[in-house]
This record gives structure tokens, sequence and C-alpha cells, in this order.
């Protein structure tokens, strides 16, 4: 993850599984949740105080997107991987 003061607050990446992972983990510290993981192609995680794994595409809404940069390109991701808009 590189901050890039051209772009404000925006993060930039150098890829797209890097920026999906970091929106992920960023995420889920801020609702309580731990340990996300992949299963079939989808990320889970631990709620707070919780022994069963949740999908977090479950758990978010589209206000949950973050734009980043990655290169030249800025894009709206979603906490599970997915594509969001603003």
């Amino acid at each position: 993850m590189i901050h890039n003061p051209r772009i404000g607050s925006d993060l930039s990446y150098p890829d797209l599984a890097t920026a999906i992972n970091n929106v992920c983990q960023q995420w889920c510290q801020e609702q309580g949740y731990s340990e996300p993981f992949y299963r079939n192609g989808e990320l889970w995680a631990f709620p707070a105080n919780g022994v069963m794994p949740v999908k977090i595409k479950d758990m978010i809404n589209q206000q949950d997107s973050k734009k980043v940069w990655i290169g030249r390109v800025s894009l709206f991701i979603l906490p599970d991987g997915s594509f969001g808009k603003k």
C-alpha cells in the first residue's frame, strides 16, 4: 500500500489483489471481524466473539466501498473484493 499525496486521501496499490486484500483487512478491523479467508472464491471472516465465519458480502453495502488507485486507474472496491460504485 502506498500513500500518494497527489491523490489526496485515496490509496494507491501495485495490483488489484493487494488492493482487495487491504480494503478487506481495513473493513474487518473497523467492524470487529477477524481472520478473513477465501472459501470457494468468496471472502469470509469471523464476527467479534463469533465461532462461525460469515460471508463478508452478506454483511456489506455499497457505502462500504473504498476508492483506490492501481497505477493510473481509479476504482471503488467493496470489502468482499467486488467492484463498488459511488
